[in-house]
């Protein structure tokens, strides 16, 4: 099981990873969605360029159950993104390949308002991979 102080620097090495990949310095940021909106904590932001979250859960439990609350929260990260109103490109990075697959696999064929990347961060080699792409209209429409 991973610590809080494990998680953080697990996130800050993907924050990294996507830095180097956006060609930024992206920080943890608390920020309102919309004028008097609800504020979110995005782990994941650099002005006008990225904005989005890292989820250390994995899809399934240590006793090999699905995990709700991981994929609870991986669904969630998707709605903030949703919410979002800049022009930054959204992403939602996973350190859990099976959970990224999942989520991907699960919206497939939604049509989302902004299109959001979804990345696998491989802790061990501190590697960004793309997952799959939630698009702005239905996989049927195109």
């Amino acid at each position: 099981m991973t610590t809080k102080s494990d998680r953080l620097e697990i996130e800050s090495a993907a924050r990294n990873a996507v830095g180097r990949k956006y060609s930024c310095s992206p920080i943890s940021r608390k920020l309102y969605c919309g004028e008097g909106g609800p504020s979110h904590e995005f782990d994941l932001y650099a002005k006008g360029i990225v904005i989005g979250g890292v989820s250390t859960s994995p899809l399934k439990t240590s006793g090999g159950s699905s995990n709700t609350g991981g994929c609870d929260r991986a669904c969630a990260e998707l709605l903030w993104l949703v919410l979002w109103r800049g022009t930054e490109s959204r992403i939602h990075v996973l350190t859990n390949k099976p959970m990224a697959d999942w989520l991907v696999t699960r919206f497939r064929g939604a049509a989302f308002p902004s299109e959001i990347t979804v990345y696998h961060y491989d802790c061990s080699s501190d590697r960004l991979a793309e997952v799959g792409l939630l698009h702005t209209q239905s996989d049927d429409l195109k």
